[in-house]
């Protein structure tokens, strides 16, 4: 079996491919349980596009040891979990970004675990899930929305908090938060129509993963399309 520095830079060429399906197509010929420790050294990867794509590539990994036998991505799950405990002594960064991906790939996985994904945004006394470092958190609010993406009736289960993050102080998350609002497509409040009205002018840049590239947005744009998208169901 080739060991992990091996397979290393056989899978950051194919992650450098610019479309994703030959991408993950070439990837499968690698078991996917071998393919997990490899993918969460890209996550760190000096590249950042090499990153984001690795969580593309460690969700269909998961999707297929799924396929096979469901526990193993359960205990696969519960080491993401220890990961991103603060107790583990590791820097999480990517897990979450894996956790929504593989939510988004794996449904059996994300009916059981959308909560857990959700609490690392829900800052509430006696709950040690909160990942209280901004720049962390981010990766959070992304999982979301792409968790949104697959199954939006249980991302709505982050109504509340992604409503709030609207108003974030950190740039990203107001759009991360828009983004997966759009997505949801909920019965807007007034408030929340307020809030992304007042949005719609916010100019902050930021770069959006999309599945294989990072997109250029705003959060301006992000809240339009999010009003957008609560006027059409309200």
């Amino acid at each position: 079996m080739p060991s992990r520095r091996q397979l290393l830079p056989v899978i950051r060429q194919a992650l450098a491919g610019p479309e994703a399906d030959p991408a993950l197509a070439a990837l499968a010929a690698i078991a996917p349980a071998v393919r997990l420790g490899p993918l969460f050294s890209l996550l760190l990867d000096r590249d950042p596009l090499t990153g984001w794509r690795a969580v593309t590539a460690f969700g269909a990994a998961m999707a297929e040891l799924a396929a096979a036998r469901l526990e193993d991505t359960r205990e696969v799950w519960r080491n993401l979990m220890w990961r991103v405990n603060e107790e583990s002594g590791n820097i999480a960064w990517g897990i979450p970004q894996c956790m929504g991906e593989t939510l988004a790939r794996v449904p059996a996985l994300a009916s059981d675990y959308h909560r857990i994904l959700i609490s690392y945004v829900q800052d509430m006394d006696g709950d040690c899930t909160y990942i209280d470092h901004a720049p962390l958190r981010r990766g959070s609010w992304w999982a979301i929305c792409r968790l949104a993406q697959a199954a939006p009736l249980l991302a709505a289960h982050a109504l509340a908090e992604l409503s709030a993050a609207v108003a974030d102080c950190d740039g990203e998350a107001r759009g991360l938060a828009c983004l997966a609002l759009a997505r949801i497509k909920p019965d807007p409040s007034r408030s929340l129509l307020a809030a992304l009205a007042a949005a719609a002018t916010d100019p902050y840049p930021f770069a959006f993963y999309d599945g294989w590239q990072l997109v250029p947005t705003t959060v301006g744009q992000a809240a339009t399309a999010a009003l957008t998208a609560c006027r059409r169901c309200g």
